[in-house]
């Protein structure tokens, strides 16, 4: 099934709550055995629902030593 992409985004890191209601909703979702995939899905769980923001598509997070050829790429060619 081909999905609409208009109404798709993609998170991007790093993703920012204030820490006191972070971990209360975190402590919750694991007391109650939720599934949480990341931060704002622990939040939403918790009855939040965090504001999204536009970012850029080279905003990578590195992880991997691949991911830094990747991200001096973009530091090379900003601005061009």
């Amino acid at each position: 099934e081909t999905v609409e992409r208009n109404d798709l985004w993609h998170a991007l890191t790093p993703q920012i709550f204030r820490l006191d209601e972070l971990q209360r909703a975190l402590s919750t979702a694991l007391a109650e055995g939720q599934q949480v995939t990341d931060e704002a899905s622990a939040m939403e769980h918790a009855g939040y629902q965090p504001l999204l923001v536009e970012g850029h598509h080279d905003n990578i997070k590195i992880t991997h030593p691949d991911d830094l050829a990747l991200a001096e790429y973009y530091l090379d060619n900003q601005g061009k």
